[in-house]
């Protein structure tokens, strides 16, 4: 399973835009200098010739992307605060050993796939690096385009 930011930059920008600015990434952390010029030019150039309604709805998918993100984050507080009340009441309810248990064995089950989900996206420093790029560039984009609608009426 990957990440929420990956599934973006992946479905937006290709699998192979996105592995070579991973290993921009990778390789910026090991020089320790700053790749993100690179990821930004690469981006605007990819970009810049798209029209402003397709740059709107990445912005919003953007925009949606990082609130799955936050969400999934906030809400596993929730997750474990459930798993662990639910697991002590059902050891409290001394159920047949078979129902318990298996009760027991199906919300584990759950709450590892919710702290895999957790983890994966919590620590995605790569890939928040990309997409942080990625939100500049769209950014600029509109900035640009607002700029020029904005000038054209004045005219």
């Amino acid at each position: 399973m990957a990440n929420v930011f990956r599934k973006l930059i992946s479905k937006e920008l290709g699998e192979v835009n996105y592995r070579r600015y991973s290993s921009y990434i990778k390789r910026s952390m090991v020089n320790r200098k700053g790749e993100s010029q690179l990821l930004f030019n690469d981006m605007y150039e990819k970009l810049t010739s798209r029209d402003i309604k397709s740059i709107a709805k990445m912005h919003e998918r953007l925009n949606d992307t990082m609130l799955l993100a936050f969400r999934i984050s906030k809400n596993y507080f929730f997750a474990f605060l459930f798993y662990a009340v639910a697991s002590l009441f059902i050891i409290s309810r001394e159920l047949q050993p078979m129902f318990g248990l298996g009760a027991l064995i199906l919300m584990s089950i759950c709450f590892a796939y919710k702290t895999y989900e957790f983890i994966v996206n919590k620590f995605c420093y790569i890939d928040a690096q990309i997409v942080l790029v990625y939100k500049t560039v769209l950014d600029k984009i509109i900035s640009n385009e607002y700029k020029k609608a904005k000038a054209g009426k004045i005219d």
